[in-house]
């Protein structure tokens, strides 16, 4: 049985895949600050908002999340995603989110995001 932290992580990956971006805009800090390891990093949460939409137009075809784990004021979700591009391409990925939590530990205060192409 999943704490309130792993059901908002869950949450927050499925309106991910989604394109839920109001759900998720909704549950970071002003502040919030998503490193991509080897790509980018977005600070705050209007540039948070930019990327989202950015990504708008890939389709997600299907979300698997493996792991979902919170302790403290971090989390992590790990699984597996495979999207559809605009021009039609497939491409499928693992990845690692790893989070952190503000202090009241209602929204999310950072997120440190690894993938890895399959």
């Amino acid at each position: 049985m999943e704490n309130k932290k792993e059901k908002l992580l869950i949450d927050f990956n499925e309106a991910f895949a989604s394109g839920n971006n109001q759900f998720m805009l909704d549950h970071v800090t002003k502040d919030f600050h998503w490193i991509m390891i080897g790509k980018k990093e977005v600070k705050g949460k209007e540039s948070f908002a930019e990327a989202l939409l950015e990504m708008e137009d890939h389709v997600t075809d299907d979300l698997e999340l493996v792991d979902v784990i919170s302790h403290g004021n971090k989390g992590c979700v790990n699984g597996n995603m495979k999207i559809k591009t605009p021009n039609g391409e497939s491409l499928s990925f693992s990845f690692c989110d790893v989070y952190e939590f503000c202090q009241a530990g209602d929204k999310i205060a950072k997120m440190t995001t690894y993938v890895i192409d399959r």
